[in-house]
C-alpha cells in the first residue's frame, strides 16, 4: 500500500478508535438521562447491556449524578473515563516503557485500593476506586489511538546521533 494511502486508513482507524472510546467514556456520565428520554431510549439498550454484564453495579459503590445512579460502579466509571480522556486529550504521548511503567503503577495503586479494603484496613471510598480507574486507564486510551493512527515511539538519540 501507498504511504499516502496508510495514512488515510491510520487515519480512519484512529478517528473510529477515538470515537468508539471516548463515547464509551462518557456515555456512563450521560445514559442515565439518555435512558430516560423515550426517544433516545433504544440509544441506550446496548450500554446498558454492556454495563449490566460486565460490571456488579452494587448501589453502595455507584456515585449518583444529579440523583441518578450511574450505570457503572466508581472503579468502573474511572476506568471508562479515564479512556475517554485518555483519547480525547492524547497527552501525554509516551514511549512504551513509560506507558508501561504508568499502567503498571494504576495497576499495583488499583491492587492495593482492593486489598486494603478487602482487609478492612480502610473505610470503602468511591473517590480512591475512581482514581485508581482514572490512573490505569488514561495512558491507556491515549496509547490505544495513537497506535490506531500508526505512530511509532520516537527512538532515543544517541551520542553517535543515530
Amino acid at each position: 500500500m501507498a504511504p499516502s494511502l496508510e495514512r488515510l486508513a491510520g487515519k480512519r482507524l484512529e478517528r473510529v478508535v477515538r470515537t468508539l472510546l471516548v463515547t464509551l467514556g462518557f456515555s456512563t456520565i450521560v445514559l442515565p438521562f439518555v435512558g430516560r428520554v423515550p426517544v433516545l431510549r433504544h440509544l441506550a439498550w446496548p450500554f446498558e447491556t454492556w454495563f449490566a454484564w460486565q460490571c456488579h453495579r452494587e448501589v453502595g459503590r455507584t456515585f449518583l449524578l444529579f440523583g441518578q445512579a450511574m450505570p457503572v460502579c466508581s472503579r468502573c466509571f474511572g476506568i471508562y473515563l479515564g479512556l475517554g480522556l485518555g483519547a480525547l486529550i492524547l497527552r501525554p504521548r509516551l514511549d512504551v516503557w513509560p506507558l508501561r511503567i504508568w499502567v503498571a503503577f494504576g495497576a499495583v495503586a488499583m491492587l492495593l485500593d482492593v486489598a486494603t479494603e478487602g482487609l478492612a484496613m480502610r473505610p470503602p471510598s468511591g473517590w480512591v476506586r475512581l482514581a485508581t480507574g482514572l490512573v490505569l486507564s488514561y495512558p491507556v486510551g491515549a496509547a490505544l489511538v495513537l497506535a490506531a493512527r500508526g505512530d511509532e515511539p520516537t527512538p532515543p538519540v544517541t551520542a553517535s546521533g543515530g
